[in-house]
């Protein structure tokens, strides 16, 4: 309950307004697509304010929206509810929360509304509630095995040594690569896509066959315990290395946001997500991708990771409006900020000459969920592959043959609700579409120091100007 005090202040300033049941709350003339009828007759009109809470739309209650969480911690707060005889129910309706974060970013009051749910949470955990099926088997697993897919410890970097990569293992370099357990034990061709670009434009990463968890998705389920003791390991296995890169939108979101958040106090190295090198490499001119004929003409559009993307702009804002001394100018700040993230994978896909680039109507802070976080995909798969099929819907209408996305999770989910409700995309990563098809055509290798955050979106939080190249 500590977690869930410490932001009383916060829960207090839900006035159940609702606008946090959608995407473009407050811009109920925006421009779209118009009306869509997906593939099984769903019908949404892409225009002005869209219904976008997936639990919301999935259950329909007034619980599952996001208002109606606020409203269960506040009487958890006041003791109109106690967890310990009335625990299970509350857990029923807030467990079902893919804690993408769309409420927070439409919410006028600037409520954390992730940091509380995930709060209130680990209050359920706390009381004693019985774990979820599921996230009890998650979390024995990644206690025995330092994973919460259960594969065994042994063959952690067994995709690294098949794919020929075994000379990065454990090897001291500037760069260390967390592969995270999504791509180590599932989707190993978006390690394979990461390690081998990096090779091709000559940067030197490695990986560490004792890597863990990097505790996602425990601190999003109320599993603190759990997660800061994956938390911790990565650290000391870590701490030598002076970046660490991911492929992994929930990784690098963890690292970068949650580690600092725990420990109360900064990382040892820098972050970085391996699309932004190659944003900046593009953006400086040295990176040069090519045409290739398998994709002449196809239509590519993308879906932001929440993890990567809302979670981020939000992160971003909360540090400025902690430091904000004129709010009105500092949110034209937020905005900056916000654009010039949100840029990073589009810059590339723009870059690339064969694909014609339609985006999707939700997309940035307002972007549709896919469906698989916050424990979500493992305790009630049919609701997150329904998400993702209506995600789906949304690149339908706008005629895509390519859903590109830049995380792993993502690319589970998406793909699966592919396949199931036929959609016939074709769906990978933004670094995976450039390998696969050998989209380099030349490039010139810079340090990679220059393509770190605080040298594009958070200058704009300090007010300094872009260097010039």
């Amino acid at each position: 309950m500590e977690r869930l005090r410490e932001l009383e202040s916060e829960i207090y300033k839900c006035i159940h307004c609702k606008a946090c049941r959608f995407a473009y709350s407050g811009e109920p003339d925006k421009e779209g697509i118009g009306l869509h009828v997906g593939t099984l007759g769903n019908e949404v009109l892409y225009e002005g304010i869209v219904q976008s809470c997936p639990a919301g739309i999935e259950y329909g209650w007034e619980a599952y929206w996001n208002a109606g969480k606020m409203w269960i911690a506040r009487a958890v707060l006041e003791g109109e509810l106690d967890l310990k005889t009335q625990g299970q129910e509350v857990a029923d309706v807030i467990f079902p929360c893919i804690t993408c974060g769309l409420c927070s970013s439409q919410c006028e009051n600037q409520i954390p509304t992730v940091e509380v749910i995930e709060a209130l949470r680990a209050a359920v955990v706390e009381a004693g509630v019985p774990l979820l099926d599921k996230h009890a088997w998650m979390k024995n697993a990644s206690v025995t095995k330092n994973n919460p897919y259960g594969g065994p410890k042994d063959q952690r970097t067994k995709w690294a040594k098949d794919a020929g990569f075994g000379d990065i293992i454990n090897k001291k370099t500037k760069i260390g690569y967390y592969v995270g357990c999504t791509a180590s034990y599932r989707q190993m061709n978006i390690a394979i896509a990461t390690v081998n670009l990096m090779k091709k434009l000559g940067y030197a990463v490695s990986i560490i066959d004792e890597e863990v968890c990097c505790g996602s998705p425990f601190f999003r389920t109320g599993l603190i315990d759990e997660a800061t003791r994956g938390m911790k390991r990565n650290l000391e296995l870590f701490k030598d290395y002076e970046i660490i890169m991911f492929s992994c939108a929930g990784c690098y979101r963890t690292f970068t946001i949650d580690y600092p958040k725990w420990t109360k106090k900064p990382n040892d190295f820098k972050t970085i997500h391996a699309m932004e090198l190659v944003s900046e490499l593009i953006r400086q001119e040295k990176l040069v991708l090519k045409s290739h004929t398998e994709l002449d003409g196809k239509i590519v559009t993308y879906h932001d990771p929440c993890h990567t993307g809302r979670h981020y702009g939000e992160w971003f804002k909360e540090r400025i409006i902690a430091e904000s001394t004129n709010l009105m100018l500092d949110m034209r700040k937020v905005s900056k900020v916000q654009d010039e993230w949100f840029e990073v994978p589009r810059r590339i896909i723009k870059a690339a000459p064969s694909v014609t680039f339609n985006e999707m109507y939700r997309i940035k802070m307002d972007s549709f969920c896919c469906g698989a976080g916050g424990g979500v995909r493992a305790q009630y798969p049919d609701f997150s592959i329904r998400t993702a099929h209506l995600r789906l819907d949304e690149a339908d209408a706008v005629h895509a043959d390519i859903m590109l996305t830049e995380c792993p999770f993502c690319w589970r989910n998406l793909d699966d609700a592919n396949t199931k409700y036929e959609h016939g995309m074709q769906v990978m990563t933004i670094l995976e579409m450039i390998n696969k098809y050998d989209l380099i055509e030349k490039f010139e290798k810079i340090p990679i120091e220059e393509a770190l955050r605080e040298n594009h979106a958070e200058l704009h939080m300090k007010d300094k100007p872009r260097k010039k190249k």
